[in-house]
């Protein structure tokens, strides 16, 4: 029987205990890097649907077109300036409203939260939100000075390998902007700009 030198024994234990913290944290470095992989992933994804809804959500708020602008109409200049002004090309009229949303409110929420996926309740995705669904704290939020349309989203995203310790979803956000374009007898068109309504964009 052959029998080690406790030096050389022990040295043979160290070399043993320091492979397994070697394999315990190569096997964590693995399982980090494929978490932010996955979730960087889903967030770029996500970030680049949101804000390609959020374009096609002012796209087709400045689709909702005044039809008074179609035939030349006039009305009240905004404040401080006299006579009278074309109407706003956008349909920010009171008398187009639905219940609290504007006309073009209506074809900017609908068009940006169904393009983004935007559900009414998170444990049920399939059922996606309405103009009339609140809109808070995830949704569609538009607005227009008669000329241009704002639009402004955003989406809880639930990450797919959730870092332990951190959190399991993250807010992403996108922004659009979009004027209408008609038809006329010339080569130009002029708008008359009013209030934002129902808000200014946030700065």
């Amino acid at each position: 029987m052959t029998f080690l030198p406790p030096r050389a024994a022990l040295s043979r234990h160290q070399r043993g205990q320091t492979l397994v913290v070697f394999a315990l944290g190569f096997a964590l470095f693995l399982f980090s890097l494929t978490c932010l992989v996955a979730d960087a992933a889903a967030i770029y994804v996500w970030s680049g649907r949101v804000q390609t809804a959020a374009q096609l959500g002012a796209q087709s708020g400045s689709d909702a077109v005044d039809p008074r602008y179609l035939y030349n109409a006039t009305a009240a200049c905004p404040a401080g300036t006299a006579g009278t002004c074309p109407v706003p090309i956008v349909d920010v009229s009171a008398q187009d409203r639905e219940g609290a949303l504007y006309a073009f409110q209506r074809a900017c929420i609908e068009a940006a939260d169904q393009s983004a996926q935007v559900p009414v309740d998170a444990g049920n995705p399939l059922v996606l939100k309405t103009p009339d669904d609140p809109q808070m704290p995830d949704g569609t939020w538009c607005a227009s000075d008669g000329c241009h349309v704002h639009a402004e989203i955003s989406k809880v995203v639930q990450l797919p390998i959730p870092f332990p310790g951190f959190p399991s979803t993250v807010t992403v956000r996108g922004t659009g902007d979009a004027a209408p374009v008609v038809g006329t007898d010339v080569a130009t068109s002029t708008c008359t700009p009013i209030a934002w309504v129902p808000a200014p964009p946030p700065r």
